[in-house]
């Protein structure tokens, strides 16, 4: 088997694969859909300010954070 016959298998391989998980995710993804239109109309609340925060809330705000975004030392609160 030649390089280009290879890439070609494996991008047939990958499309194949792409498809299957799209079809497992389908139903997911549309009750994903039907939800996010559900929401849309529902009204945002004010939430508090950080410094408005007790200070374990301000805590786990960072604990959150850095969860998410990793810890680089960079202050994102």
């Amino acid at each position: 088997m030649d390089v280009s016959a290879y890439m070609i298998a494996a991008a047939v391989a990958q499309m194949a694969r792409d498809d299957a998980a799209t079809a497992a995710f389908a139903a997911l993804d549309s009750r994903n859909q039907a939800a996010l239109e559900q929401a849309a109309d529902l009204p945002e609340t004010d939430l508090p300010s950080f410094d408005a925060l007790a200070a374990d809330e301000q805590a786990l705000v960072h604990r959150v954070l850095a969860s998410a975004l990793g810890t680089d030392a960079a202050s994102v609160a």
